[in-house]
């Protein structure tokens, strides 16, 4: 997958932008506060819709403005083009349109232009709170099994009916309620099952992935591993049956403490994933250099395992890469990323690299240097 084009009206920084990017490794350079992450950041827009930073759409509208907008031209590895505009208002919201027809859905752009992002945030995959982890994994497999991606819409809209319908029977119960309960429990248990059932499926073949890039490395002499986390436990090779049965006994012990506390107490949501290197958790004991090292090949990882799924190279963002590594470990990345696709790099500063293309970022415009 590569970006051609991408133009920016009135989003972050940029009132009016227009970019053209090399077909590999692309370096964007220039001072603090020139507008190098917010590139992108709108490029990320228009691969999924939405900002690597978590951010809000307005808080991507640039200040005074009434709405934004980025216009791409993708080309996939199959030479076929296409064209993703995004416009945002506070007025009217979010519009995406593929070729000039507007989606209904946001989740139908996921993995037709895929994408992975690298940026100093992502140390939280091994530092923060559980959901950065399961973020990173409904990314990775949405992106590559659509059916996934709608087994989750669908289990976020019926945990927040669960949820509310156990807060209602908190305060008071009625016999419509515990049949609504019994029915919507069955329909939450099955989908339980078939998400545990693909991250499970993703976690073994993904660990496979992750020492083949910790091995790109020469300097790293380490082996990563993943440990899947639920309150169902059940090994990496359980059955949907297996998830499924086990999963409606834990719901049927948990049902009255459910109904007390008014919430549910099993399920995805509330999942974990585990990383170590040799054998010891990263999150506890790991060096902060070794974290950023994981980081950095969980994400290398994450293009691969896409590319491998769809047969199509992921566009690759790195926002900030070189100030986590040294020379050494910096010209090792350059030399992996060559032949895996286009990818867009921020610094702050011209780097001494062959067979890349450098763009010079100013706040009045764009220039390509050699």
């Amino acid at each position: 997958m590569k970006l051609l084009t991408i133009r920016i009206q009135n989003f972050r920084r940029h009132a009016d932008a227009k970019l053209s990017l090399g077909d590999g490794v692309n370096i964007l350079y220039g001072r603090n506060g020139a507008g190098k992450t917010n590139l992108l950041e709108a490029i990320h827009y228009a691969a999924l819709t939405k900002s690597f930073l978590n951010a809000s759409d307005s808080e991507c509208l640039k200040f005074g403005a009434t709405h934004f907008e980025i216009d791409a031209v993708w080309q996939n590895d199959r030479n076929v083009e296409a064209t993703v505009r995004v416009y945002f208002s506070n007025e009217e919201g979010k519009t995406v349109f593929v070729n000039r027809s507007p989606l209904e859905s946001f989740s139908k752009i996921v993995g037709e232009f895929p994408c992975v992002s690298l940026s100093p945030f992502d140390i939280a995959l091994v530092q923060g709170a559980p959901q950065e982890r399961r973020r990173f994994l409904d990314s990775s497999i949405s992106q590559t099994n659509k059916a996934y991606l709608e087994d989750l819409l669908a289990y976020r809209r019926l945990l927040n009916q669960r949820n509310k319908l156990l807060s209602d029977m908190k305060v008071a119960r009625n016999a419509t309620q515990h049949e609504l309960l019994a029915v919507w429990t069955e329909s939450f248990a099955s989908l339980v099952a078939s998400i545990m059932f693909r991250r499970l499926k993703f976690v073994s073949e993904f660990s496979e992935v992750l020492k083949k890039a910790y091995r790109l490395f020469h300097s790293f002499d380490e082996t990563p591993t993943l440990q899947y986390d639920s309150d169902v436990k059940l090994g990496e090779q359980a059955t949907r049956e297996e998830i499924l049965s086990e999963v409606r006994l834990k719901l049927a012990r948990l049902q009255d403490e459910e109904i007390r506390r008014g919430i549910t107490l099993l399920g995805t949501h509330r999942d974990d994933l585990s990383f170590y290197i040799n054998d010891i958790s990263v999150k506890k004991f790991a060096s902060q250099g070794q974290q950023k090292t994981f980081v950095i090949c969980l994400k290398l990882a994450q293009h691969f395992y896409i590319q491998s799924i769809l047969n199509e190279k992921p566009i690759f963002l790195l926002d900030d890469v070189f100030s986590e590594l040294d020379r050494s470990r910096a010209d090792d990345l350059i030399e992996l990323l060559k032949p895996m696709g286009q990818s867009v790099i921020t610094t702050t500063e011209k780097k001494q690299f062959d067979g890349i293309t450098q763009i010079l970022i100013e706040n009045d415009g764009l220039y390509t240097t050699a």
